[in-house]
């Protein structure tokens, strides 16, 4: 009888890090891809309102330029924890804003 507690709760164990590590990790990679998203899609409306607003005429606006000109504060990449490079750059393709990193 003991051995049978003991089965059953090895197997509950198994059964629970099964299900439980793969949603754990899945989760995190959602919320980091929801975070980079985030910060993407701001980057782009910085640079659509500073073309909208004829301050940025280049095809290249870089980001150095969205900081300068106040259309962006500093933003940390939430995946790297590192500072956007000022080297980093928005350009419009086919109607839509398109965030590049240098790498």
């Amino acid at each position: 009888m003991n051995n049978n507690k003991i089965m059953i709760l090895i197997a509950a164990i198994t059964m629970l890090l099964v299900i439980g590590i793969p949603t754990v990790v899945l989760v995190q990679k959602r919320h980091n891809e929801k975070l980079y998203n985030s910060m993407v899609l701001k980057i782009n409306e910085a640079a659509k309102k500073c073309v909208d607003e004829e301050v940025c005429q280049d095809n290249k606006i870089f980001i150095k330029n969205l900081y300068d000109n106040n259309y962006l504060s500093k933003l940390v990449n939430p995946l790297t924890n590192e500072y956007i490079s000022e080297d980093d750059y928005v350009i419009k393709k086919e109607g839509k804003y398109v965030f590049i990193e240098n790498e």
